[in-house]
């Protein structure tokens, strides 16, 4: 049988940390005891118990982590040659950029001086009738005003005698845009539509197209030039006696009014083109 003790009041209590000395003594290791003994006879001698090595150590260390930071800031400040070369590479791509841009600045402003130049030449400023237009004009570029005429062509109604033909056709307006350009007509444009020296006039299906562009009747042509003479041409010339056929057979409505300031507006579809000096020696000589 066992009997359990129980501590009296004459039993010595217990340390309760004695349970940790092992682990005490494994995290805190103490001091080798020949270290020991001679710093007790370092401290009976008067002397400290350290001679300061751990100091001396630390301030070693502290002169090569310097010396180790400077040596790779040093490193890190010397210039990769690699970079410097491409850096001075770009460098003189953009300057030879920059220089080109304003070469071709300045010669384009010498171009533009020189286009004025020329329009001023051939814009001679004339009074009355003799007056010519600008080159910008006359290609369509910018809108004009003048003396000239305006010719109005329509169907005629339907009814039930109605025949077929009896209306305005592409080709009609071919003829007489092509008698006024040979009778002095300086600009033409079709219900607003400039016509220049690339315009077209087709019939598509049922519409007359002019530059891509359909027309709805009737078909206004309006003409700038000298009035006179385009008015004789729309009367007793060429272009009058194709009007009167058109009136006569097909009906055609026909209306020609003189109009001392008739405006035509700039074309709609315009392409610049570069002419160039064709060389009669340099192509014998490829074609030897």
């Amino acid at each position: 049988m066992k009997f359990l003790r129980s501590r009296t009041s004459d039993d010595p209590e217990r340390d309760p940390a004695a349970s940790m000395a092992l682990l005490q003594e494994v995290m805190d290791p103490p001091l080798d005891p020949g270290y020991t003994s001679w710093s007790d006879a370092r401290e009976k001698a008067g002397l400290p118990r350290s001679t300061g090595g751990r100091t001396v150590l630390m301030l070693v260390a502290a002169i090569i982590f310097g010396f180790l930071l400077s040596v790779a800031a040093q490193t890190l400040r010397t210039p990769d040659p690699v970079a410097a070369a491409t850096r001075q590479q770009l460098q003189e791509r953009i300057e030879m950029a920059s220089q080109v841009g304003d070469d071709r600045a300045a010669q384009i402003e010498i171009l533009r001086a020189e286009i004025a130049d020329l329009q001023k030449a051939v814009a001679q400023p004339r009074t009355g009738q003799d007056q010519r237009l600008s080159a910008a004009q006359r290609a369509g570029a910018t809108a004009v005003m003048g003396e000239g005429v305006v010719l109005t062509l329509n169907d005629p109604p339907l009814t039930a005698d109605s025949e077929d033909g009896e209306r305005v056709l592409a080709r009609d307006l071919q003829v007489i845009v092509n008698g006024l350009w040979a009778n002095g007509a300086e600009a033409i444009s079709i219900n607003e539509q400039r016509l220049t020296a690339t315009s077209t006039i087709r019939f598509a299906g049922e519409a007359i197209v002019v530059d891509l562009r359909a027309l709805a009747r009737p078909y206004e042509v309006r003409v700038i030039g000298p009035q006179d003479q385009l008015l004789d041409e729309l009367s007793t010339g060429a272009t009058g006696d194709y009007l009167g056929e058109l009136r006569s057979q097909f009906r055609i409505s026909v209306e020609v009014a003189p109009d001392d300031e008739v405006t035509v507006p700039a074309g709609s579809r315009l392409s610049t083109r570069v002419a160039r000096v064709h060389d009669a020696t340099s192509t014998t000589e490829d074609s030897s």
